[in-house]
């Protein structure tokens, strides 16, 4: 691959705007704190409660569970810890699109852009309203509402779908209304979603009926160690979000130094919650017991608190799902204004409202697309190929740190990665594992993804023709 001077990138990006326009640019509102509870909301979702049967059918004691989750927290914590020297150096609107236009030229920044909205940051969105809907308390989920014929298609909306679209209007509508409307949503999500969990694994510990001597070391055969690898596909999904503050750079105060500090603290704070949780579930449930079982936590619940505290679970789960959700709708609208401030996607989408000062377009073009997503595809489909573009993603972005230190001497680094070159080398060698293992389960991805991929690259000249005559109206990234 043919590696863009740095000079040539640069010239490529529109000039800033006037200072007397910098008012209808993105405004530098989130703190530390904020930063840190949208890593933490971004990643404490449905996965938690999800997977917990998987990895155990999957293991045969405890120990090896646990021993799982701190490894699928240190592969999360080396991409954390990677992304923060880019986000450091970087602190721009967009992310990863961001790191790889810069490290591997404009194409593969769209490119990047093109499937995040195609598929990534939509798709998880549909997925996780959709799973969202399955732990509402309502007697109207599960209808049919709508069914028929029309030009020889069958015609079907469930009431699950309804639902699910009505949630991710509401949600993008918070997020519409402006940074701190958006933020301030999170943070009391992420707020909530803390307390309830430590809440559940202090009530289990000090009141509840469990067993210690469900720690026993349990068969610790080959099989049980070799299945490691198999439990982290479910870990790994639990801990993806972790990159959710570098998405936010130019909204973000101080981001040399934030960006950093609250990827690597939101990630250390999910690892030790995750620990926590799967104690307490050891605590109530033997690992023997947990294999096959759908909802692991309200079993364990149920057996330390009693039948009462299960609707507790649901709660929590609800509170975790609608966290992770807005964190993903709050995030994934960066990268098309940042595509669209650079002249290759529709300038409509790189426009900021003067009195929100987010990009409400661009918000909006995503919440159509992830509810054409909930009508069109099914659960599964959606979860597993947004899988497969998300660690596909995450890898090339890894792989941009070690890119752009040698095309990119110059370039300001107020944070570099510690432990380099392992700790990307880690993480994008586990991120390119998780790729080849999903497509060896599920090889007919690979063409799905070569047709994105085939058809972005057909769609980026004309959009990037148009977008060198398109007036840009938003203003500077890097202003303080």
């Amino acid at each position: 691959m043919t590696f863009r001077p740095a000079a040539t990138v640069a010239a490529a990006q529109p000039e800033p705007a006037p200072a007397g326009k910098e008012a209808a640019g993105l405004a530098r509102g989130l703190g530390l704190t904020d930063c840190t509870l949208l890593v933490v909301g971004s990643m404490v979702g449905s996965g938690i409660f999800l997977t917990s049967g998987q990895v155990a059918g999957a293991l045969s004691s405890p120990w090896l569970i646990l021993l799982a989750w701190a490894l699928g927290g240190g592969m999360a914590l080396c991409g954390a810890l990677t992304y923060a020297e880019l986000g450091a150096s970087l602190p721009r609107a967009g992310g990863h699109y961001v790191y790889l236009r810069e490290a591997y030229g404009p194409l593969v920044g769209f490119l990047d852009g093109w499937l995040s909205f195609i598929a990534s940051f939509p798709g998880s969105i549909a997925f996780v309203a959709l799973g969202l809907v399955a732990y509402l308390p309502s007697p109207w989920a599960g209808e049919s509402v709508l069914g028929g014929e029309a030009f020889g298609l069958d015609l079907a909306l469930s009431s699950n779908q309804v639902i699910a679209i009505g949630i991710v209007l509401g949600l993008s509508t918070m997020n519409a209304l402006g940074l701190r409307a958006g933020a301030g949503t999170q943070n009391f999500l992420s707020g909530l979603k803390i307390a309830a969990l430590v809440g559940i694994a202090g009530l289990g510990i000090l009141w509840g009926r469990g067993e210690w001597g469900n720690f026993g070391l349990g068969e610790m055969t080959v099989t049980g160690s070799a299945g490691i690898g198999a439990a982290l596909i479910g870990v790994s999904f639990a801990y993806l979000g972790w990159d959710a503050a570098t998405y936010m750079a130019a909204e973000t105060k101080q981001p040399q130094r934030n960006l950093p500090r609250s990827l690597a603290l939101g990630t250390l704070v999910v690892v030790g919650l995750y620990l926590l949780f799967n104690i307490v579930l050891f605590y109530g449930v033997p690992v023997r017991e947990m294999v096959g079982s759908d909802n692991v936590t309200v079993d364990a619940v149920t057996r330390l608190l009693g039948p009462g505290f299960a609707g507790l679970v649901s709660t929590v789960v609800l509170i975790c799902i609608l966290g992770s959700l807005n964190a993903t709708i709050m995030v994934g609208p960066r990268i098309y204004y940042a595509m669209a401030r650079d002249g290759v996607f529709p300038s409509a989408l790189g426009k900021v409202g003067r009195t929100t000062r987010v990009p409400v377009a661009a918000i909006s073009a995503q919440a159509i697309w992830a509810c054409v997503i909930v009508l069109c595809a099914t659960l599964g489909r959606i979860l597993a190929f947004t899988v497969l573009v998300i660690w596909l993603l995450s890898a090339a972005t890894g792989a941009a740190v070690f890119v752009l230190r040698r095309t990119r001497p110059e370039l300001a680094r107020p944070y570099r990665v510690w432990g380099y070159p392992w700790v990307p080398a880690i993480f994008c060698v586990s991120s390119l594992l998780l790729v080849v293992n999903h497509l060896w389960s599920t090889p007919a991805d690979l063409l799905w993804l070569v047709g994105f991929l085939g058809l972005g690259m057909m769609i980026y000249p004309v959009l990037r023709r148009r977008g060198a005559t398109a007036p840009q109206t938003a203003g500077p990234e890097l202003s303080q």
